[in-house]
């Protein structure tokens, strides 16, 4: 069984590449035990969703991106 420390790493892989079908058994193995991991793998997932366009090679927001994560941050 993987430590939370390895499941967060796979967690924070598994937003940003493909995970391989052993990895995918592991994290869910560990995350059907661990409620900690499963509220990590929550925020990750929000954390993506507000911040993942970014990372596109953008030099910085435009002024509707900036008011759409306004909007994201405070509901």
């Amino acid at each position: 069984m993987i430590d939370c420390k390895e499941a967060a790493h796979l967690i924070d892989r598994n937003d940003w590449n493909e995970l391989s079908f052993k990895e995918k058994i592991r994290l869910r193995f560990h995350n059907a035990r661990c409620g900690k991991c499963r509220g990590y793998k929550k925020f990750s997932h929000v954390f993506k969703s507000l911040f993942g366009n970014i990372t596109q090679a953008q030099e910085c927001l435009t002024c509707e991106e900036k008011d759409e994560m306004k909007k994201k941050i405070n509901s």
